[in-house]
């Protein structure tokens, strides 16, 4: 009994040892999460950072986009708990890239200048462990609290009361990795201006994610957003976001993605002008055999109701395939590298030239490993038909020197489209689709189409700098109809 006793006030003296020395791990790990965020937007460059204390220590940084966006941190590394404050501005060329924002923020309190008119902060308070509440034995255990200015955070304090409008809680893992949750409450009719409004069905989401990031999942749900205003209103019901990656490289993941939404429908002011969408589906599936990579993209929706068009469906699915992986990673170093250039005097047009100077080489060794894209299906449907598109589209026998003579490259160039369109289904499409098969006549007379069974088709080539339909070399001037007759002509 006395050697467990020992034993327990041993342990209750070396805990808080302990506890100070995980705190080192915990503020080496929350390093780690930011630089991998600065992995994953390459333009966001790192302005400054210093440190100073041992015992307990303080570290500021500041990170820069441009003009747009400022990010600054402090972190302060306690003995029991960490605090980690952040701050976010942007500037009013990035709220005039998003204008929804700005009829919520436009009187922000803030410094003064015009550059920074919305402002919002983030405190972490993170809890040591092994011990850190009374449900966590973890590295770390966290909690985020997010604050906006001016009329927002007041909009949302009339709204949520005492209740935080997002909630955020983490994890750290003693054996690297962590996972996350984030949730916001429900809320109807929230005037975020005079005469706008935004209902919110909530949100729940969570994230969990290995050693080093080399692996993440993601998954969320919000049941609806309603925003309405002057100029009409807008519904999405049914949201949900699923990912799932591993890394292949430093910042190369494979994985896949899917983004639903059951329902989006919106109207003009006078109810005139109403579009809905359902089913809308967005998939994304990447993979990596034998040091090259193929990625699939999958846009679809089911019923498409706009008058005086209504649609079955619509699906734009495309496949990328034998993507090199360094390659790859080496265009995104380059654009990375591309992005952190912060030389404000430099103009717009100099530095998209910049840009493309500096993606030209490993762009050019991507392409010289003969990727290429097939075109898996486009199409649209209706009750009356459908119109699709399939096809591949790559370069054949590329090589370095090529790029240095665009005439050259297009002639490696190698495109298939091959084309069926229901004649009903062009019949009823609004505008010029009555008379479509008139103005298509001349083509289908020279064999360019094939009319037959109440459907149009033809398969596009271009090889060798040559476009050919149904096999024949293309006249552009069969597109045009034949003219009639002036009146009193031959004739007459």
């Amino acid at each position: 009994m006395k050697k467990f006793i020992i034993t327990v006030a041993v342990l209750l003296l070396l805990y808080p040892v302990a506890v100070w020395l995980l705190g080192f791990a915990i503020e080496q790990r929350m390093e780690s999460l930011a630089d991998q965020g600065q992995l994953m937007v390459p333009q966001l460059h790192l302005v400054q950072k210093t440190r100073h204390g041992f015992l307990t220590s303080d570290e500021d940084s500041s990170y820069a986009l441009g003009s747009t966006l400022k990010i600054t941190r402090h972190y302060h590394r306690g003995w029991y708990s960490s605090v980690d404050d952040g701050t976010v501005e942007m500037s009013s060329a990035a709220l005039d890239a998003l204008p929804a924002l700005r009829p919520a923020v436009a009187t922000t309190a803030n410094d003064g200048s015009e550059h920074t008119p919305f402002r919002f902060s983030l405190r972490t308070v993170i809890h040591h462990g092994p011990i850190c509440g009374s449900k966590c034995f973890a590295l770390a255990g966290a909690e985020t609290h997010v604050t906006f200015t001016g009329p927002l955070q007041a909009s949302l304090t009339q709204l949520f009361g005492s209740e935080e409008p997002i909630t955020i809680r983490s994890r750290l893992s003693l054996l690297g990795g962590g996972s996350a949750t984030v949730s916001s409450p429900a809320f109807e009719h929230a005037q975020v201006s005079q005469d706008a409004q935004i209902s919110w069905g909530g949100l729940d989401s969570s994230m969990h994610y290995g050693a080093r990031q080399d692996w993440y999942d993601i998954s969320a749900k919000a049941p609806s957003l309603r925003l309405d205003g002057p100029k009409g209103t807008l519904q999405i019901d049914e949201m949900s976001f699923d990912i799932r990656s591993k890394r292949l490289l430093r910042t190369l993941y494979e994985g896949d993605s899917r983004i639903e939404m059951k329902r989006v429908s919106g109207a003009g002011s006078d109810k005139a002008q109403q579009v809905t969408v359902n089913d809308l589906l967005f998939v994304n599936n990447s993979h990596a055999q034998d040091g090259f990579m193929s990625a699939s993209y999958q846009l679809g929706a089911g019923p498409i109701v706009t008058q005086p068009l209504m649609l079955s469906s619509a699906h734009m699915d495309l496949t990328w395939k034998h993507l090199g992986l360094r390659s790859l990673e080496a265009l995104a170093e380059a654009m990375r590298a591309a992005g952190q250039e912060q030389n404000a005097s430099i103009t717009p047009a100099a530095r998209a030239q910049r840009m493309m100077a500096s993606v030209k080489q490993p762009l050019e060794a991507l392409l010289v490993e003969q990727p290429e894209m097939d075109v898996d299906r486009l199409s649209v449907a209706s009750a009356q038909g459908q119109g699709l598109v399939t096809g591949v589209i790559r370069l054949v026998g590329v090589s370095a020197g090529d790029f240095d003579t665009p005439a050259l490259l297009l002639r490696k160039l190698d495109v298939r489209l091959d084309i069926a369109i229901d004649e009903a289904f062009l019949s009823s499409l609004p505008g010029a689709g009555a008379n479509a098969l008139t103005q298509l006549q001349p083509m289908i007379d020279q064999g360019y189409i094939t009319r037959a069974n109440g459907a149009l088709r033809t398969q596009i080539l271009f090889r060798g700098g040559q476009p050919t339909f149904n096999g024949k070399p293309f006249n552009p001037s069969a597109m045009r109809p034949a003219v009639p007759p002036s009146p009193g002509g031959p004739g007459r």
